[in-house]
């Protein structure tokens, strides 16, 4: 089942009921893949990212306002907004896909990465070599060579392409923000920190996802922390409390008001907007799986 929660002016946190094997966050949409390969998408709809194709996905991504999805046979299809071209996906066969504020990037099968769309700060300019990973941000774009190395190239007024060195096991780029997950489990940051988003937690990791104002990573025991930095409760931005996911806080931390679901396995939060945080519940038994 889909969890979300935070602003919702375009019922982008509204998630359709049933099993999901995937989750991803756009700017004022979410998009999730079927248990049964099929993408079903929610929110704003004014530029058609929200009207996925039929047929069989693999992956699905959410972007500013366009969307684009990995079918099984390794093809890109992208819909939505296309003033940049960001939706225009080239031939071939790939094996991952993710889609940015204005642009999209995608992982070769070869372990090359192909960005198209907008080209402003070099954003996808992507370098030479194999990787293992790519995630495209608001306007910058990061890579996970497989030697754990991370690279990241575009934007980088806030220092959100300054990856530090040593060994990484994912990389998520933000809105002007990257996080990344090292082997050890410890979650780092670098980029905007105006309030305290590139500052995690200690601990253990296991996923992590940055947004605009606040970060969030699942835990070892499957428990999701978020972050920035307040005083109080009311120094939290209104959209933030209205969307109901900061009530209580310790030593900066965001606290969802509720009772969290049990055996997160995945999150997904909006590296373009202001959208919260979404979690991707454990499949139930008889169905089986993972995301």
């Amino acid at each position: 089942a889909v969890v979300c929660w935070g602003f919702n002016g375009n019922g982008q946190t509204d998630a359709p009921g049933g099993i999901f094997s995937a989750v991803s966050a756009g700017e004022f949409h979410t998009c999730g893949l079927r248990a049964s390969a099929a993408v079903e998408c929610w929110g704003n709809y004014n530029s058609g990212q929200t009207n996925a194709p039929g047929g069989i996905f693999s992956a699905v991504s959410a972007g500013g306002t366009h969307t684009c999805g990995l079918r099984a046979g390794g093809a890109v299809v992208c819909w939505g907004a296309n003033y940049e071209g960001q939706t225009n996906a080239p031939g071939g066969t790939f094996s991952a896909v993710s889609a940015g504020g204005w642009h999209t990037c995608g992982l070769r099968t070869s372990g090359a990465v192909v960005c198209w769309g907008a080209n402003v700060s070099g954003r996808t300019d992507a370098p030479d070599g194999t990787f293992s990973a790519v995630s495209a941000g608001r306007d910058h774009t990061c890579g996970l060579r497989a030697s754990g190395a991370v690279v990241c190239w575009g934007a980088n007024a806030d220092g959100q392409t300054d990856a530090p060195s040593g060994a990484f096991s994912a990389v998520s780029a933000g809105w002007l923000l990257t996080c990344g997950l090292r082997t050890s489990g410890a979650v780092e940051c670098w980029g905007d920190n105006d309030v305290g988003q590139a500052q995690p937690p200690a601990g253990k990791h296991t996923a992590i996802s940055p947004g605009k104002y606040h970060a969030c990573a699942l835990s070892e025991n499957g428990t999701v922390s978020c972050w920035m930095i307040y005083n109080s409760a009311a120094d939290v931005p209104a959209w933030l409390r209205s969307g109901g996911l900061p009530t209580t806080g310790t030593g900066g931390l965001l606290a969802h008001g509720g009772a969290l679901p049990t055996g997160v396995i995945a999150l997904a939060l909006l590296g373009a907007s202001l959208l919260a945080l979404l979690a991707l519940a454990r499949r139930q038994p008889d169905r089986g799986g993972r995301r």
